[in-house]
């Protein structure tokens, strides 16, 4: 697992519920990027988030992540802060 800042979870989490991981285009447009941020202030100031990768073409070396299922892609978040969790997760395959 990766531990994630604010806006690299906002990006991880817009990607797992907007786009189609099958292909590589893990950019999601601005407004799904400021839905998700906005959903992820619900948490509190000691915030922490964990995803399997980035799911960005910006990363060194390119995209990466180590899928969790058995599922040909997987992609999602976990996030808690001290009196809540969730996790989004999402599977795809090809």
């Amino acid at each position: 697992m990766t531990t994630l800042d604010f806006q690299q979870a906002a990006h991880v989490l817009a990607v797992a519920g907007t786009v189609g991981l099958a292909y590589g285009f893990c950019a999601p447009r601005l407004d799904e990027l400021k839905n998700a941020a906005f959903a992820l202030n619900a948490l509190g100031s000691n915030r922490q988030f964990v995803a399997n990768g980035l799911w960005s073409a910006d990363v060194d070396g390119g995209m990466a992540w180590t899928p969790l299922t058995s599922a040909t892609f997987d992609c999602g978040l976990i996030g808690f802060d001290r009196d809540h969790a969730f996790i989004f997760w999402v599977e795809e395959e090809d």
